[in-house]
């Protein structure tokens, strides 16, 4: 049943024409975004022929498949590996943009290893090669510049102690 539905949303979105806001012929800064148009004499509200088109509840989908992805599954957002647990084989996976590298591998590697379908990622193992390899040069990175700051204080105290023996001896 949803597999004609979808098929029928697919012809509906294939004839839906592209709404463009109204003079976006004129103003650049219009483009790819839509707004109701107000005014009074605006020949686009009015309808008026080869002015464009509005958007209308006939353009809609049918209701079974609103929401829902091309292939047929519902997207459901993840934010940390507890979510994980509502999804089902009929689900897809979004993570959220909010999620950090670290806690974004640990997803990953949940939904490898239950096999779960992911949205906005081609290959996850490639895409963990990459992260890992950056986390590496990151803690190597940190960890010489915590090596050059210790050699700093180090160099700083040997010659600020030569300093005070000095004003040591004035002050007797």
């Amino acid at each position: 049943m949803n597999k004609n539905k979808l098929s029928v949303r697919n012809k509906i979105k294939s004839r839906k024409p592209l709404f463009q806001r109204q003079d976006t012929n004129i103003f650049k800064q219009f483009r790819g975004e839509w707004r109701k148009p107000k005014g009074i004499h605006s020949k686009l509200r009015r309808g008026f022929r080869g002015h464009g088109m509005i958007p209308s509840t006939g353009y809609s989908g049918p209701r079974g498949v609103r929401g829902l992805t091309w292939k047929g599954l519902k997207p459901i957002l993840v934010s940390n590996v507890k979510d994980l647990e509502k999804v089902t084989s009929e689900d897809v996976i979004v993570i959220s943009s909010t999620v950090g590298t670290k806690k974004k591998v640990l997803i990953l590697n949940e939904v490898k290893k239950r096999k779960l379908n992911i949205s906005g990622m081609k290959d996850i193992d490639t895409f963990l090669s990459k992260v890992n390899e950056k986390l590496n040069s990151k803690k190597k990175e940190s960890l010489v510049k915590k090596e050059e700051k210790k050699k700093k204080i180090e160099e700083a105290s040997k010659v600020e102690k030569p300093k005070e023996e000095k004003k040591d001896e004035s002050k007797k």
